[in-house]
């Protein structure tokens, strides 16, 4: 947090210490409220973006880790749309998407090949061997 930032915080937290010393009463009742709220959110703190201290808090590796899954999940999730022929931003959910003004549904775009190999064809495949078998079961072969 930049030093002015720091400062301004520095007054507030001042200013309402400074009123919750004031007397009680009905009127003083918010801004004694507030007064907690800021206390408690910046117990233990240097910046108020850290998060609090104690034993449910991640270590930096288990925070890392998420980084780095949440990002691959991105990727996925952006080459599957891409597989689909959909907006890889909003999937067609978001009326004003700057990437494709919400008509982005999957089937929308032409697919990309690569992805369309790498993650439909595999299921294509499958399903259609699954079929294939199913039929030659029920059917009876002709003599």
């Amino acid at each position: 947090m930049c030093a002015q930032r720091l400062n301004n915080f520095n007054n507030v937290f001042a200013a309402l210490q400074i009123l919750g010393a004031q007397t009680g009463g009905a009127g003083n009742e918010p801004f004694c409220r507030a007064l907690k709220m800021v206390q408690e959110a910046s117990a233990g703190r240097s910046d108020p973006g850290t998060p609090l201290p104690g034993p449910d808090r991640p270590t930096w590796s288990a925070y890392h880790r998420l980084e780095r899954e949440n990002q691959l999940l991105i990727d996925h999730a952006e080459m599957m749309a891409c597989a689909l022929g959909a907006c890889p931003n909003c999937w067609g959910s978001i009326a004003d998407c700057e990437d494709c003004g919400g008509i982005g549904k999957p089937g929308t775009f032409l697919p990309d090949p690569r992805c369309f190999d790498q993650f439909v064809l595999p299921v294509i495949a499958r399903v259609m061997g699954r079929h294939i078998s199913e039929r030659n079961n029920r059917i009876p072969a002709r003599q």
